[in-house]
């Protein structure tokens, strides 16, 4: 089985990604492919981990141990796993994934956007990275990245990063794009 690794906020302000979650969701799970993510059972990644296990998808989560105490993991995962540190838990998640899902998020989503773009860019991933870029949310940053490439701070192109303005692109491109 495949799996796709999920890196979204835990709260969603300001962009209502809710119903898009659920339709990825349903389209992952029918092509039998798993969900790996953060570990939480609130917000957004709460609602794509409910999402996978109501429809009989199979769900990991990662999550650092402080979230854990606090009752944020849920309990009803097929694979849970608790770890100390931050860098633990996104080594885990890239390790354990086969592509890479962004949706809008904060700070710990841009962290690990760009960790994963800095592997693909020194060529030590070839997978797959599937931006969803609603209302132009990460245009600044791939403007950024435009830049430091032509500029030759960044060693190569990623090449292996697709750029979705909206949930009927982002399956598309998938389908087009992951082999199942």
């Amino acid at each position: 089985m495949k799996k796709a690794c999920f890196f979204l906020a835990s709260t969603d302000k300001g962009i209502n990604v809710e119903t898009q979650l659920e339709t990825i969701a349903e389209f992952l799970i029918s092509k039998n492919i798993g969900l790996v993510y953060g570990g939480g059972k609130l917000g957004l990644m709460g609602k794509i981990s409910q999402t996978f296990l109501k429809n009989n998808g199979y769900v990991e989560g990662y999550t650092c141990d402080i979230f854990h105490k606090k009752g944020y993991t849920p309990e009803n995962l097929n694979k849970l796993e608790v770890v100390t540190t931050f860098s633990e838990r996104k080594q885990l998640l890239m390790d354990n994934s086969d592509f890479f899902i962004i949706f809008p998020g904060g700070l710990g989503t841009l962290d690990e956007l760009l960790d994963i773009l800095n592997l693909a860019s020194l060529g030590i991933s070839d997978k797959q990275i599937f931006i969803l870029n609603i209302e132009g949310y990460w245009t600044p940053i791939l403007e950024w990245l435009e830049t430091a490439i032509s500029k030759g701070y960044v060693s190569r192109d990623p090449n292996n990063f697709y750029v979705c303005n909206n949930i009927e692109e982002l399956i598309e491109s998938i389908d087009k794009n992951v082999e199942v």
